[in-house]
């Protein structure tokens, strides 16, 4: 565990080498780290039946952030969640029969999903980005990954459900423009684009 990451630091050998731009982890007093530090999870999931996170703690994280990407397990209208752990699925490789198996929803809303990670007793410090993938799936369902643009309604919900998500204690909204991110069915919408 680091004691403090300086990100994007611009950093001098003292050998006469040009200066580059790094993050500097530093524990004791010390550098101890210099190079690209990535917190990057995906633990939205794994929080609901793994308090310790495992393995990052005993790696010496002692932060994560969820919802990167866009991709998270909430907003999450019961009749959307195979859909959600689907996207997952595709999107960031995690094994559909243990998200279908592991996944606790206690939950439905942002606010509820606050409320469980707060009681859960999470080994780390937790912060959730309102991810923009959940928040159109639970929108527009299955049209969610068909590069359809939503009707004014559902874009009005959409700002809503992200407002909403700000005020319980969203720290930002996460996105992503990968077209790796583009979530169950999203071949459709490739398919078409390249006619």
């Amino acid at each position: 565990m680091h004691d403090l990451v300086i990100r994007g630091a611009t950093v001098v050998d003292g050998l006469g080498h040009d200066p580059i731009r790094a993050d500097v982890a530093v524990k004791d007093g010390r550098i101890a780290a210099i190079g690209e530090i990535d917190l990057h999870t995906h633990y939205d999931a794994q929080v609901t039946w793994d308090p310790t996170l495992s393995p990052s703690p005993s790696l010496g994280v002692t932060t994560a952030i969820m919802g990167n990407c866009g991709f998270g397990i909430v907003p999450s209208p019961p009749h959307l969640r195979d859909l959600i752990m689907r996207n997952l699925a595709i999107v960031e490789g995690m094994d559909l029969d243990a998200l279908r198996a592991g996944i606790d929803w206690q939950f439905r809303t942002f606010a509820e999903y606050m409320t469980m990670l707060r009681g859960r007793g999470a080994y780390m410090n937790l912060a959730v980005l309102v991810g923009h993938s959940a928040v159109r799936t639970a929108v527009m369902g299955e049209d969610a990954s068909v590069c359809k643009q939503p009707t004014a309604a559902e874009l009005a919900e959409m700002k809503r459900l992200v407002a909403e998500a700000m005020d319980q204690g969203a720290i930002g909204m996460g996105g992503s423009y990968s077209l790796n991110h583009s979530g169950w069915g999203a071949c459709r919408c490739r398919r078409r684009s390249a006619r």
